[in-house]
Parts: structure tokens; sequence; C-alpha cells
């Protein structure tokens, strides 16, 4: 790489516009770059450095502008560098970010920092942009030369200030240098691997540690405090075991005990029951005495129900008649209901005869009012009462019945008067309309001939304004080119206005757009930052996301726990009462077992138990003996209830151990703490992808306001024209307009409204020719019209006269027939309504007589049977009827009675109850309470079996449990072992590593050896063979990390033979060491970046330390630097430099800023 010129403007010290050029200082292959302090030498290298990276050296970087203070306020900071790389010649024009003044109004606004990159393609050719972004130029650069900003500055501008400090330096200081020039990231993230790595193993052993250490503790607690836990030992499994052999000695104790007590509680029970079933059989037999007094009472009871059982069988044999007898009277008293009903019904249709004339044997209304009064006396009194003669019923239907015929014979006239009438309606309405349009015949008539007038006079004056038109058209034309000019000037002037507020805009984009693209450009890196994020991110959110479902898991599992414990708690209980179950029956089947066997005893045959042939009192059965069959029952019961308490047992010892491992790793966060890690992480995480997402937007806006920038630098210009033109255009209208206005005379407004309204009349003269002659012929149609219409009101009015005298006959005959009912319809629906009551009135009172006349028959023959059973009248008989139910009930409780009896004579007759009728009565008190001593006493034994049973069986299964634990942790607590031992050998803190020497600065080591070796070629010379640097190994002086080695400095006195600290060199000592350093460090990094060129060198400062002998080999180890065609810049202000290097750049400063002279 080799710089051909650099201009620079309004840059750090220089506020105006000053050039280097580099081809002319570089002809001599050394130059000097000298002024006094703080004029402005360095700037020249923050400039180069700025140019090619976006970015300046060392703490200049973090300065607040790169912009001089002493720059006109509109004039921004830019840098200009022509070079070439690699054989291609470029041009790198860069500008930092400032504030400007604005383009309107007062204050500042920011300009964003530019980059331009160009390329020329051949000598003599055009330069070619490859760039517009900062960061691309960046990249661009980066590509090319193969090296960093950080390794440029150190190899082609060597400050020598900073090698001094890197030559004092220790070992981590070197270590931040060293990693900023060569790459050892593959081995710093070895370094972080191995270190994490040991935290994961180091959780992972942690975690089963603490599994072992759960089983340990459950035992502990499944031991509880009636039993001694055996000393502490190192081996889990060995402790573990002297518990089980405990825990098995005080099952065994528990055996015995338990076998005691039962023994005990069936001796107590076997007492009991004799004083119970003794004090059974005496309560037996006083209640069969006293039952037996009481039977002698009721003998009178038993006499009352065989004289009502005999009562009701004679009854039962009168009764099918007395139920014949009610119902013949039912029936008869319903038919005479239904007929008086019907007479009811028909009395108020009942007038005059049809003919008028009165009944012969009784007159009508005497006739209705005894009907009525007989019926009426039916309803309220129930006696028998005369009902109307069915016969007289039928002749009066048979009038109604000829009336119908009658009526019917006329009904078709009433629907022929209906349209006599519809027709006049209509001959009325015709009539009507025909007198209006006479009427309005006779107005149109009369108002015709005015009419006709005014349109023949309107014509007139349309011919007359036809004539006119040639002369007004000449000035309307004038008038409206005129307006029209006028017009086109108004609308220029507004089109002007326009395109001046256009123009302003265009003018304002412009100046504004780059600062917008600029923020689009800074927002696009922004972006691009955030979405590097996204993995490192994801990572972030999976491990919170692990994290939250094992909160959950942990507290599902805790309410599990609690869950299954009360499960336990409840199944142990169980398995008590089943095993107290079983002892019961089993100690029940033992008390019965005497019955059991006297069931199998034969006469004659031997007994099972005695030998003896006779067996005059074998043992009788209990009501609820238990057997072989009730004892395997609860057997299998508590084996059941048993196997479901270990299962219980076993599911909490596997909750606890799950619970374990969620808890361990969900950590001390809640679910609530979890899901909002979880929540803040995805939250990140979205934004982080969104900006991932709208890179690709932000990429297209800054395209958009490049394109943008562009086309409002075009469209400024070509507004600039079209104001030009259309200001051309305005003036000329507005000329034209001047002479049309002198050339008329008059009002212009006036003329054209004249011309317009002689046209208008010139228009109308067809139309009101035409109309003129529609008018006559209307005149001469409308007379012939008003002939027609009187001829058809003469015609309507005598057709309406004819159909009312036809309307009025119908009429009388109708209402003669229709008497006063609404209509002849409504006549015939209360005829045939009257005919249809007389009909059935006539059938139910026929139906009543019948019905009457069989219940008094059934009642006399049920009369005659129950006199000849006995009874004084059919209502005795009727109340000595019995149910069967009662019947059955009545002998039900005369068998239940003589039951009762024998069975009370049989229990007063029993031995056993005699016997122990006469022996004193058992203390049941006492047996009771001995054995319920017992029972709590056996009951205690069983628990503490049971629970030391229960212990041994948990504590088996924690044993088991212990062991998978011990065998999953003693390899995890190898792998944990294994890996602090590498992560320790490779951070240097580890014993193994004698040297204390990171992996990565091993390699950088190895670095810093080849930098030493290329360092003492030119050490050598400038020190007259006295000095030479050495790597070393150990830790130096100031390090105070363990990890501090490898990256040593000592310095060889060949004078002494001593090997001293860089620290006591002197200044010029440590000049020329540190450039010798430099010198090594600039040409270990080309060889690194690929053997990049370096055609352009600088060496800054120092110079003012060396005696003149000193001073002479130092200038001619830059001499050597010289060698094929590089240039090297000596920077400094030491005045004997100006006479030993002839080409100089000297550094002007000033009160208003530096300049630069060559």
């Amino acid at each position: 790489m080799r710089l051909h010129r650099l201009r620079m403007v309004a840059f750090g010290s220089f506020p105006g516009t000053e050039e280097v050029d580099f081809d002319a200082l570089g002809e001599a292959g050394l130059f000097l770059i000298h002024g006094p302090t703080g004029a402005g030498k360095t700037t020249v290298l923050d400039a180069v450095c700025y140019a090619l990276y976006g970015r300046v050296p060392g703490q200049r970087e973090s300065a607040r502008s790169l912009r001089c203070d002493h720059a006109p306020p509109d004039r921004g900071p830019s840098v200009m560098l022509e070079l070439t790389i690699r054989g291609r010649r470029l041009r790198i024009t860069r500008s930092p970010a400032w504030m400007r003044p604005k383009l309107r109004g007062s204050g500042l606004v920011e300009e964003k920092a530019k980059a331009r990159v160009e390329e020329l393609t051949e000598p003599g050719g055009q330069w070619v942009v490859r760039s517009t972004r900062s960061d691309e130029a960046g990249d661009f650069v980066n590509t090319l030369t193969g090296m960093t900003a950080a390794q440029f500055c150190q190899v082609a501008m060597l400050p020598q200030g900073e090698f001094a400090k890197f030559l004092r330096a220790g070992g981590e200081e070197r270590r931040e240098l060293l990693e900023r020039l060569f790459s050892v990231r593959v081995f710093s993230d070895v370094e972080r691997w191995l270190a994490d790595h040991r935290t994961r193993t180091w959780r992972e052993e942690q975690e089963l540690r603490q599994r072992v250490e759960s089983v340990l503790d459950r035992m502990r607690g499944a031991a509880g405090d009636d039993l001694p836990l055996p000393e502490e030992a190192d081996d889990p499994a060995a402790w573990a075991g002297g518990l089980l052999d405990l825990a098995r000695g005080v099952l065994a104790d528990a055996v015995a005990a338990r076998a005691g007590s039962q023994e005990t509680l069936l001796s107590a029970r076997a007492r009991l029951e004799e004083g119970r079933a003794l004090a059974d059989r005496q309560r037996r037999h006083a209640t069969a005495l006293a039952r037996r007094q009481e039977l002698d009472a009721a003998a009178d009871e038993r006499s009352d129900l065989e004289a009502m059982l005999d009562e009701a069988a004679r009854a039962d044999r009168v009764a099918p008649l007395i139920r014949q007898a009610v119902q013949r009277a039912e029936t008869a008293a319903k038919a005479r209901w239904v007929a008086a009903d019907a007479v009811l019904r028909v009395l108020p249709g009942l007038g005059p005869e049809p003919d008028g004339e009165p009944d012969v044997d009784r007159p009508e209304s005497t006739r209705q009012r005894v009907v009525r009064q007989g019926v009426m006396r039916l309803h309220t009194e129930r006696i028998d009462t005369e009902l109307p003669d069915p016969e007289r019923l039928a002749g009066l239907e048979r009038q109604r019945r000829d009336e119908i015929a009658r009526v019917s014979q006329i009904l078709p006239e009433e629907a022929r008067l209906r349209q006599v009438r519809g027709e006049r309606a209509d001959a009325e309405r015709a009539l009507a309309e025909l007198t209006e349009e006479e009427a309005e015949l006779t107005r149109r008539l009369a108002a015709l001939p005015a009419e006709r007038l005014d349109v023949e006079e309107r014509l007139a004056g349309a011919r007359t304004a036809a004539a006119s038109l040639p002369g007004l058209t000449a000035v309307r034309d004038a008038a409206l080119r005129l307006r029209e000019v006028t017009g086109q000037a108004e609308r220029l002037d507004a089109d002007l206005a326009r395109l001046a507020e256009d123009e302003a805009r265009a003018r304002a984009a412009q100046a504004e757009l780059p600062e917008l693209l600029a923020g689009a450009e800074e927002r696009l890196r922004g972006l691009r930052d955030m979405a590097a994020r996204v993995p490192a991110l994801e990572a972030a959110a999976q491990m919170a996301g692990d994290r939250l479902e094992a909160a959950r898991l942990r507290d599902a599992l805790t309410t599990e726990l609690e869950e299954a414990e009360h499960d336990r708690r409840a199944a142990v209980d169980l398995a008590q009462e089943r095993r107290d179950r079983l002892q019961e029956v089993r100690q029940a089947r033992i008390d019965g077992m005497a019955a059991e066997l006297a069931a199998g005893l034969v006469p004659g045959t031997p007994c099972a138990v005695c030998g003896a042939t006779e067996h005059p009192s074998p043992a009788a059965s209990a009501a609820r003996a238990a057997t072989a069959d009730d004892e395997q029952a609860a057997q299998e019961a508590f084996e059941a209830a048993q196997r479901a308490r270990e299962e219980a047992e076993t599911t909490v010892a596997a909750l606890s151990s799950r619970l374990g491992d969620a808890a361990a790793r969900a950590g001390d966060l809640s679910q609530d703490d979890a899901s909002a890690a979880l929540a803040d992480a995805r939250e990140e995480l979205a934004r982080l992808r969104a900006a991932e997402t709208a890179v690709a937007a932000a990429e297209a806006e800054a395209g958009r306001l490049a394109a943008e920038l562009e086309s409002a630098r075009e469209r400024a210009a070509e507004l600039t024209g079209l104001l030009t033109e259309t200001r051309t255009r305005r003036d000329a209208l507005l000329a034209e307009g001047e002479r049309l206005a002198a050339g008329l005379e008059g009002d212009l407004v006036t003329a054209e409204a004249e011309l317009e309204r002689a046209r208008s009349l010139a228009a109308a003269e067809e139309d009101l020719a035409a109309r003129a002659a529609r008018l006559a012929a209307e005149l001469e149609e409308l007379g012939a019209r008003a002939a027609r219409t009187g001829a058809a009101l003469a015609e309507a009015r005598a057709q309406r006269d004819g159909l009312e005298a036809g309307e009025r006959r119908l009429a009388e005959v109708i209402d003669a027939a229709r008497g006063e009912d609404p209509s002849l319809a409504a006549r015939l629906d209360r005829l045939r309504e009257e005919a249809d009551l007389l009909r059935e009135a006539a059938e139910t009172a026929a139906t009543a007589a019948a019905a009457d006349r069989e219940s008094e028959t059934a009642l006399a023959e049920a009369a005659r049977a129950a006199g000849t059973e006995g009874f004084a009248s059919v209502e005795h008989a009727s109340a000595a009827v019995r149910t069967p139910e009662e019947r059955e009930a009545m002998s039900e409780r005369l068998g239940h009675l003589d039951a009762e009896r024998a069975t009370v004579e049989g229990l007063l007759a029993d031995p056993e109850l005699v016997a122990a009728a006469a022996e004193p009565p058992a203390d049941l008190r006492e047996l009771e309470a001995g054995h319920e001593r017992a029972e709590r006493d056996h009951t205690a034994r069983t628990s503490a079996h049971d629970r030391a049973k229960a212990r041994l069986d948990q504590l088996t299964g924690l044993a088991a449990e212990l062991d998978a634990a011990l065998r999953a942790y003693r390899p995890a607590e190898e792998r944990h072992r294994l890996a602090r031992r590498l992560a320790e050998l490779a951070t240097g803190t580890s014993g193994d590593n004698r040297w204390h020497m990171r992996l990565s600065a091993y390699v950088l080591g190895e670095r810093l050896r080849q930098v030493v070796d290329a360092a003492n070629d030119r050490l050598d010379h400038m020190s007259s063979g006295r000095y030479l640097l050495r790597h070393d190994l150990n830790r130096s002086a100031g390090d105070r990390g363990r990890s501090g080695g490898g990256l040593g400095l000592r310095v060889l006195d060949a004078w002494t033979g001593v090997e001293r600290d860089p620290a006591t060199l002197s200044g010029g000592e440590s000049f020329i060491t540190s450039l010798a350093l430099a010198l090594g460090l600039a040409d270990v990094v080309t060889d690194e970046a690929g053997g990049a060129e370096i055609g352009t060198l600088f060496v800054d400062e120092g110079f003012g330390t060396l005696d003149d002998e000193t001073l002479d080999d130092v200038l001619d180890i830059l001499d050597g630097l010289r060698e094929g065609g590089r240039a090297v810049g000596v920077v400094s202000h030491v005045a004997e430099l100006r006479v030993r290097i002839p080409a100089q750049l000297r550094v002007v400063k000033g009160r208003s800023g530096s300049t630069l002279h060559h």
C-alpha cells in the first residue's frame, strides 16, 4: 500500500483546505513532518487513518468532533486520500458527522457522516464509484489490506509512546495489544468452552449429589425418632446397610409383642361372648312371659274379627244385585239430565206456531212454562218431573223443516240484488267521469284562442332577432378572446406561484435529504447489529423456557406429592383396618369352630376331636358364624390393602426424587419469575427478529432516500427552467389582452348578453311556428270531443235510472221473506239450528223414560235378596260388604295372633331359657372393660408392628434408590474432576501448568517470540550490539493474576551479561528498544496479513531522547526500511532532524488554525 495524495478540509487543526503530495515527499525515501508542539503533525496521520477506516488511532477516537473549531460555520470537514493497494489506484473521500447551520431559520442540524470509494479503471481513465456507504468502505479497505484499523495503526504508523508502554507493561496488558493484532479467538473460545464445561459438569455433579443427599435425608426421616441412627460414614451405602439391620431388629421385637397381645385378646373376647349369651337368654325368657300376658288380654278382639268375617260372607251374595240397581239408577239419572239439557237449549227458540194459531189443548205460553218448570226442578231437586211429549217436539221439528224449504227458494234473489246494486254504482261513477270531462273540454276551448295569439306574436319577434345576428357575433368573438387571454394569464400566474413553491420544496429536500439518508444508513447499521444478536438471544430464550418448564414441573410435583402423601396415609390406615378385620374374622371362626365340627357329627360315628360315638349336646352354630370363605375374603382384602400401601409408598418416593430434580433445574425461581424471564427473553428476541426482518426495509429505505436525493437535484434544475419559460408566456398574453381591450367599445358584458338573447330568439323561431300549427289542430279536435262527450252523458243517465227501479223491486221481495232476521242466510241458519235441537230433545226424552223403568225393576230385586240373607234393608246389606283387602287383613290378624301364641308357649317351654332364668345375671360391664383393655393393647402392638414393617419396607426401597443415585453420581463426579483439571490447565491456574500460561497466551507467546526475533535484528544494530530482547515465559512482576505467564519480556545486556527488566532502561534506550519492537511487530503483522506491502511508513515522536551516535544508527535503520521503494515519514519536532532529512512537510501553527507547507 502506497499513499499518493491527501487533502483535508476543516479537519483537526486545519481550518482550510490542505493537501499533501506523498509522491513528492517520498521521492527521497525518507521525509520529515515537523512543527511545534500542538501544531497538528499527528493530525496528518489521523487524516490518513480516518480516510482508510473511518476512525482515528488511540484515545483521539473518543473525541467529540474531528472538525476544526477555526473553520467557518458552513464549512464541513472532509478528507480525501489517493493511494494504491495491491496495484489498484483508489480515491477515498470521507466526511465525519458535524453540526451545520440550518438552511432555513436559526439553529444547527446534524450532518451525518459520509463515505465514497472510487477506483481508477486505467491510467488516464475514469474514476468509478465502488461504494457510498461508510461500513462498506471500511470492509472494502479491510479486504484489500488484510488488516484491521488497529493492525494498520501499529504497522504503518508506529506510535512510539504506545510501544514504550508495551515494553514496560505486564503480561495481561501485552495480551490486550497482541489480541488486537493477532486473532486467537479460536483458542479463547476453547478456554471459555472448557470453563463453561467445568461449570456444567459441576452443576451436574451437584444435582446428582443433591439427589444422594435427598435420599439420605429421606432415609433419616423414614427412620423416625424411635429408631437410633448409625454413626455417619464416608460410604453412604454402608451407612444405609447399618440402618436396615437396625430396622429389621425392631420389626422382630414387634412381631413377638403382637403375638402375646393377640392371645390375651382372644381369652378376653371368649369370656365376654359367654356373658353376652347368658344375658341374651335371660332377656328372651322375660320377654316371652310379658307377651303371653298381652295375648290373654286380646281375646275380645279375636271374637269381633270372626263376626265381621261372617257378615261379609253373607253380604257378598247380595252385593251383585245392589251394584246392578245402583248402575241402573245412575243410568236413568244421566238420561234425565241429558233430556232436560236438550229441552232447555230448545226453549229460547220456541215462538208462536208458524201459522200463528194457538195449541188446542193448552196455550203455547202455558205449555212452555210447565215444561220449563219441570226441567228446572229436575236439575235442582233431583225428583221425578214430567218431560215434554216427544211426539209434540217432533211436530215442531217438521214445521221448521217446511219453513227452511220456502226460504231456500227465495235465496238466489238476494245475490241478484247485490249484482244490481254494483251495476248501479258503476253507472254512477261513469256518469261523474263524463260530467268532469265535459267541464274540462269547455274550459280548454275557452283558453285556446288567447294562447294561439301569444305564440304568433313571439314568432314575429324571433324572426326580427335572426336578422340582427351577424353584427353582434363579431363583438362577441372579440370579447371572448379577451376573456380567454385574461384567464390564461391568471392561470400562468398561479402556475408561477406553484412552480416557485415546488422549486423551494425541491431545494429544501435537496438540502435535507442528505441528513435523512445518513440517518437511514445509521438505522440500517443499528438493525444489522441487532440482527447479529439473534442467535445468542435464541439460546437464552431456550434456557429460560427450560427453567420455566422445570418450575412448572416442580410446582405440579409438589401438589402431586402432597396428594400422594395423603393417599399413602389413607392406604396405611386402610391396611391397618383390614388387618384388624382379618384378626376379628379369624377369631370368630375359632370361636365357632365347635359348631362347625358339630355340624358334621353323625350318631354312632366317632367324634373327630374326642372319639366318642354319642353326641348328647352338640354345639349350636351362631346366627352369623364366620366360615373359611369369610376368613379367605378377609385375608385377600388385607393383602390388597397392603399392596396398595406399598404402591403408595413407592409413588411418594418416586415423586420426591422427581421433585428434587425439577427443583434443582428450576433453581430458586418461582413460576412467575421464570415466566417473566422467559417473557423478557422472548420480547427481546421478538424485538431483535423484528429488527432482522426490518433490515431489508431499511436497506430499501436508504436506497429510496438516495434515489430521492438524486431526483430532488434533477427536479430543482427542471423547475428553474420551467419558471423562466412560464414567465415569458405570461408576459406575451398580457400584451395581447391590452390590445383587445383597446379595440372594444361599450360594455363587453352587455354586448355578449345581447348576442346571447338574439341567438336564443332565432333558435326558437322554428319551435314557435310548429307550436302555432299544433294549437290550431288542437282547437278543432277539442270541438269534436265535446260533441261525443254530450251524447255519452245522456246515455249514462238513462242506464242509471233503469237500474234503480230494478233494485227497489228485488229489495221488497227479499225483505218480506227475511222477516226480522238480518238476511235470508241468517234466517235459514236459525231455522236449521232449531230443527236440530227439537230432534235431539225428542230423542233424549224417549231414552230417559225407558231408563226410569229399568231402574225401578233392579231396585226391587235387590230388596228381596237382602231380606232373604237376613238383612233389614238394602242399606244394611251394603254396609256389611268388605273389600278383599279388608277381609285379608282380618284373616292375617287372626293368624298372627294364633302364631304368636304358639311361639310364646314354645319359648317358655325351652329348657335353656328356663335354666338361664334361674341363674344370676352376668357382669357385662366388667367383661366389656377387660375386653376393651385387651383390644387396645393388641391394637397398639399391631400398629407398632405395622409401623416397623412399613419403615423397613420404605427403607428397603430408599436403599435401592440410594444405590441407583450413587451409580449415577460417581461417573459425574469423575467427569467434573477431569473437566476442572482441563479448564484450570487451559486458563493457567492449575498447579500442573508451571508457567501459569493460558492457552491463548501460549499462542500469543509464539507470536511475541517472532516479534522479538524480528526486533533483535534491528536492536542489535541500533544499540551497537549491546542489547537484545528475550521472550520470557515467567509472569511479569506487575501481574497479579494466576494466569499471566507466557508474555514476559527481558532485556539482555551484552556488556554486563545480566538480564534486565525493560523498566530499568533509560529514555534513549527505551526509544530504540520500543522502535525495534514496533518494526518487528510490523513485520510479523504484515506476514500475518498475507504479506501486504506497506509502501508508506510513519514513525511518530521519541527522537529527542537520542544522542548523535544513536540517532545516526536509528536513521541508518530507517534508511534500510526504504528498500523496495518504501517511503518513511518521521514525525518529530527535533531540530537536528531538519538538517539530517532534506524532504520535509512543515506544520505552521497560528491563532486562526494551522497550515501545511512543503
